[in-house]
């Protein structure tokens, strides 16, 4: 095996085990040019591996055979060794948020968005909870790699949205990429769930997140859908949202969604009156009609700052704008025909009261006699 000089500047980093014969240590040594060829194809720079190798020196039991399982958690997006080895990176924070996309096999479709290949070498770290480390750093890596958000031309505006995303490969990835971090933070959840046996997803998220949560504003996340919960007579027609009657409507007949937030303000949960999650990442989703629903409704993950705290806007710039021109295509077609509420008086009044524990949907039995005495 050649050895070049970035290889042997590196390699001094690893100091040989006390314990471990020279002939060992040699074939310790082969082992981890190879696993560093591979960083290196991988797209890792001298940087990261630096971190990696430093992080060997620990493994002074049985280092032979630690190594490969310890190089095994590389491969596991959000791992402690991978965070290290990413934020430590020389890259360029534009690098590094397109290599964790890259990592994990994302690739444009057809339609400009973004799939994850299932034989990437990389997959997220099944043990990393909402609120973990990773999530924020590469929020922030998000930040800053993008401080005017994810922007087009003006010009670019009057394009189709699949042109758009093509145009802007990187920018659609992106905004796209909270789907796939949502779609791990959801499993993440009924693992949980199933594991210590809780009858709801919330008991489960609140669980989990220990206290450091908070209640947040639901309003794009308790859009109804038009001929099926309300008429267009209960539209607003300057602002294209709910009047009152029409969000009245909307939880009689499927009740309010309450949204729940990590306390980095990152990770979100859509959650109805029973405490279970309203998600496209859920079994149900399988089912066409709640699928609709579900991502009409549910949980995106924030890039941005909270909005109190967030002097430079990244809410807005990274989550709030980016949705009009980079949304897959299922959610354009589906946004239509659901419409969210208007924020009034009354929007908020229903608001507080779920969050104390008040219900709106009507039982089954009671819908059952609406529909027989209107007929």
């Amino acid at each position: 095996m050649q050895e070049s000089n970035v290889y042997l500047s590196i390699l001094e980093k690893i100091k040989k085990p006390k314990s471990m014969s020279e002939t060992r240590f040699t074939e310790y040594m082969e082992i981890i040019l190879a696993q560093i060829q591979n960083l290196i194809q991988d797209g890792w720079d001298d940087a990261a591996i630096s971190t990696y190798l430093s992080s060997l020196n620990i493994l002074t039991e049985h280092p032979i055979e630690n190594l490969c399982c310890f190089h095994e958690l590389i491969y596991f997006v959000g791992s402690d060794i991978y965070t290290k080895m990413l934020e430590t990176s020389s890259l360029s924070d534009q690098q590094k948020v397109s290599l964790v996309i890259q990592h994990l096999g994302g690739y444009q479709d057809k339609n400009g968005d973004l799939q994850i290949s299932g034989t990437a070498s990389y997959h997220f770290f099944p043990d990393m909870p909402p609120g973990a480390s990773f999530l924020d750093i590469y929020a922030k890596m998000v930040q800053r790699a993008y401080p005017e958000g994810l922007t087009i031309t003006k010009k670019d505006k009057q394009l189709s949205k699949t042109a758009i995303k093509k145009k802007y490969p990187m920018e659609a990835k992106v905004h796209q990429f909270r789907n796939q971090l949502d779609r791990h933070t959801i499993h993440y959840v009924e693992r949980y769930r199933k594991k210590h046996d809780l009858k709801t997803d919330e008991q489960a998220i609140k669980a989990i997140l220990s206290g450091n949560w908070f209640y947040a504003d639901p309003q794009y996340h308790n859009r109804a859908q038009l001929g099926r919960d309300f008429l267009e007579n209960d539209i607003r027609r300057e602002s294209r949202t709910l009047k009152n009657v029409g969000l009245l409507k909307k939880i009689r007949k499927r009740g309010f969604y309450r949204k729940i937030l990590s306390g980095d303000y990152h990770s979100e949960f859509i959650i109805d009156e029973q405490g279970q999650l309203l998600s496209q990442w859920k079994e149900e989703a399988q089912k066409m009609d709640y699928r609709k629903m579900a991502i009409a409704n549910g949980e995106t993950f924030n890039y941005g700052r909270r909005p109190r705290d967030d002097f430079a806007r990244t809410h807005d710039k990274l989550d709030g704008i980016p949705p009009r021109y980079f949304d897959t295509k299922e959610r354009n077609e589906i946004k239509r025909d659901w419409l969210s509420p208007n924020d009034n008086w009354l929007y908020q009044l229903i608001r507080r009261m779920s969050e104390k524990g008040m219900k709106f949907k009507k039982s089954p039995v009671t819908q059952k006699l609406s529909k027989n005495k209107q007929s």
